[in-house]
């Protein structure tokens, strides 16, 4: 599960934005998420998302069928640090070398795949290898403003 750690500004307190769902979607509280091209919901967060909205502070499942009461609210990922957990089968700890410079990819909408540099997008500002997490902030070109 994804969590909001601190805003860049040194401001504590996250900011919730209530934003609607797209269709046949299932997001636990913590999944990152993304906005659908189409339809301009909020859907399941994708590898090498280049659409990426923020941290789902609710849990939804909906059905092929969407109304406003679909909505959720989330963390938006602009200007914030994110605590993740990562995974990785050839690399599978984080090393100072690999702060700020280095972007990771997303595994899914909850791990960073630390195999994946190619349309990375995590940036890595901190990290713990007995817990498996990192401190994020994403790239601007993968996030969109809500």
């Amino acid at each position: 599960m994804s969590r909001y750690i601190r805003s860049i500004s040194g401001y504590n307190d996250p900011v919730n934005v209530k934003w609607r769902v797209g269709a046949s979607q299932t997001i636990a509280e913590g999944d990152l998420v993304q906005i659908d091209a189409t339809s301009r919901y909020i859907v399941a967060a994708v590898p090498a998302s280049t659409t990426l909205v923020g941290v789902a502070m609710e849990a939804i499942t909906t059905t092929g069928t969407v109304t406003a009461a679909d909505a959720i609210k989330v963390i938006p990922l602009t200007g914030v640090v994110i605590r993740m957990k990562y995974t990785g089968v050839t690399k599978t700890t984080l090393a100072d070398t690999d702060l700020l410079t280095t972007l990771f990819d997303i595994d899914n909408g909850t791990t960073i795949d630390l195999d994946d540099t190619t349309g990375g997008m995590c940036s890595i500002v901190g990290y713990n290898n007995t817990n498996a997490t990192a401190d994020i902030v994403f790239a601007a070109a993968n996030v969109v403003k809500i």
